[in-house]
């Protein structure tokens, strides 16, 4: 099985998070953590996502995410190659609005407050991480 990495970019229709949770809903399915990992950032109405899977479901969350009305402006940072998803996770950092956005996200994605250490302590080395850090 092929598997690779993504990170996209774009904005919300609204700068408070509200529409954060369907946007969720649309890159992982009904599958959280089963065939995309990955984490999720959200600040001021920006958005910027890390996937990581087999490229068929890849493919998918792309088509669902740029289907979105909610979304806009979505742009591909970065899509490379891995031999396996570095994240066994699905979680969204949040600069604001943490107990509003994260009561409507499913138990299992987890939820933490944006910071450098905590993107750190998510990723490995290298581009992608460096992605995640610029968006602060």
């Amino acid at each position: 099985m092929a598997y690779a990495r993504w990170i996209f970019k774009g904005s919300l229709v609204d700068e408070y998070g509200i529409a954060l949770p369907p946007v969720v809903q649309a890159a992982y399915g009904s599958g959280y953590g089963q065939d995309l990992y990955g984490i999720t950032l959200f600040a001021n109405g920006h958005v910027m996502q890390m996937l990581e899977g087999d490229n068929v479901a890849l493919q998918a969350a792309a088509r669902n995410l740029r289907d979105m009305s909610k979304l806009f402006g979505m742009e591909p940072l970065l899509h490379e190659p891995i031999e396996a998803p570095a994240t066994k996770t699905v979680s969204v950092g949040l600069s604001r609005y943490v107990d509003l956005i994260s009561e409507h996200l499913p138990p299992n994605v987890q939820v933490f407050n944006l910071c450098e250490e905590e993107i750190c302590q998510r990723t490995e080395p290298g581009a992608a991480r460096d992605f995640l850090l610029g968006f602060i």
